[in-house]
This record gives C-alpha cells, structure tokens and sequence, in this order.
C-alpha cells in the first residue's frame, strides 16, 4: 500500500500549517502538562503546539510510518508514536488538550472517535479539531468527476475515497452532548493560497490526497493517465493572475469545546 510523501506534503507547510497556528491561538489553556495531536502528520502542528506550550509534555500520532519517521527526524524533543487514532487510546494516559489538524477527516464514526477523545481529556481539557471541508474545493469537485470516468470507476468503486466531514450541526449535537455548550466554539475560515503555479495543486493533491487513488490503480501508465486528465481539469477551473499566481481557495471547518 502506498504511504504519504512527507517531503511533497512539506513542500506546502506554511500553507498547511497556517490552519493549526489559527486553531491554538483559540485554545485557552495557560499551563497545561500533557498535549496529544492526534493526526501529526510530519509533524509541523505538532511542533506549533511546542512553541506555544514549551514546558508541556507533548506526543504526536499518525497512522502514516513515512509521516512519523519524518516527524522524529525533524523534531527529536518529540515523541511520535505509530498509531491509528481510531484505535484504543487509553494507554496514552489523558491530556489537557487533545488538538487534531487535518486529520480525522480520515477516520469513520465522528461520534465514536470524539466521545473517545472527550474521555482521554482531564478534567477541564480542551479539545481543538480543524476539518477541510474538502466538497468545497473546485480541484476537489474535479476529482470527484473523475471518479466517474468508465476506465478509472472499475478500480475505484468500493474505496474508501471520500472525507468523513459531517455538517457543522452535526458537530454541535455531539458535542453539546458531552460538553458545557458555553464552552464550544465551531467556525469556518476560507483560506486563499497563492500558489506558484497550476502544478504546486497537483503537487499539493499528490502528497495526500491522491494516493489511495493511485493505490486502486493495477500500474503506472494508469495512474500517469488519471493524472494527466486531473491536470487537464484543474485547468479548466483555476486560472492564473497576472502576475501569473493562481489562487487556491480552501474552506475549513474549526471545533473547540473544555471539558
């Protein structure tokens, strides 16, 4: 099975960790002793929270071995950790923030992973969550269409493709059932990256994104093939300004709720 490519995926890390930056600045904790990121990828959020919070103990996990083995070579004042957040918690211990980027998007059952996550928090704990609304996205909705092709559908029907974002309503209602709803926040925020060129979004899709489709694919000629015509789509939709950026706008969902 094919992993993330974390040097690709770095390529954007401004980009990609500007969401994370927006989400701590919202977390009221002064001095809390143990962090959890759920979802730490390479490792860039994860490092945001130890700036922001020095003296906390702080692990990071990921379901991703290229993405941890990266996050470890960058980042040695860590502790990373190979593991699925879908799975048993408890043997972590609990935090006092629990903070999650880009991340559970991936992962099924929304409400089983948050009720999860709410009893790994202490008493008082934060937990702070930030999902791509990704059926947003224009190079999103192109993929989308692609899926549909007759050449590509015989290997993609029956993947898991798509995000797990559920609506902001939904959020509430889960929430509000284990937290004081004084104490939640939800917002979105539409991020507009300038982007280089038309090939930094089918490099910024390559390095996540696109893999489980490239996984479906039985050899290269195909995935060079699916490849080439997501190109040829995103060039339908984005169009470079003339200073010959193309801008890239990304529309995220925020959770933050205190035990």
């Amino acid at each position: 099975m094919l992993d993330w490519n974390p040097d690709l995926y770095l390529k954007f890390e401004k980009e990609r960790t500007l969401p994370a930056k927006d989400l701590i600045s919202r977390i009221d904790v002064v001095n809390p002793k143990k962090i959890l990121d759920v979802g730490c990828g390479s490792g860039n959020s994860t490092h945001e929270l130890k700036k922001r919070w020095p003296n906390a103990e702080i692990i990071g996990i990921d379901n991703s071995k290229a993405m941890i083995e990266k996050a470890r070579s960058l980042y040695d004042d860590t502790r990373f950790i190979l593991q699925d957040a879908a799975d048993d918690l408890s043997s972590l211990g609990k935090f006092d923030i629990i903070f999650s980027n880009a991340a559970i998007q991936r992962i099924p059952d929304h409400e089983n992973l948050i009720k999860s996550l709410y009893n790994s928090l202490e008493d008082k704990g934060v937990l702070a969550i930030q999902l791509p609304l990704v059926d947003e996205v224009r190079a999103q909705q192109a993929l989308y269409e692609l899926e549909h092709v007759k050449k590509y559908k015989q290997y993609l029907d029956n993947k898991s493709l798509r995000f797990n974002t559920k609506s902001t309503e939904y959020y509430y209602d889960v929430l509000s059932s284990l937290f004081n709803p004084e104490s939640i926040y939800i917002w979105s925020t539409t991020y507009t990256h300038a982007m280089d060129s038309l090939d930094d979004i089918l490099k910024w899709y390559e390095s996540t994104t696109l893999v489980p489709y490239f996984d479906a694919f039985p050899d290269e000629e195909i995935i060079s093939n699916f490849k080439n015509n997501f190109y040829i789509k995103l060039k339908n939709v984005y169009f470079p300004r003339p200073n010959g950026s193309v801008l890239f706008n990304y529309e995220r969902l925020f959770l933050v709720a205190s035990k």
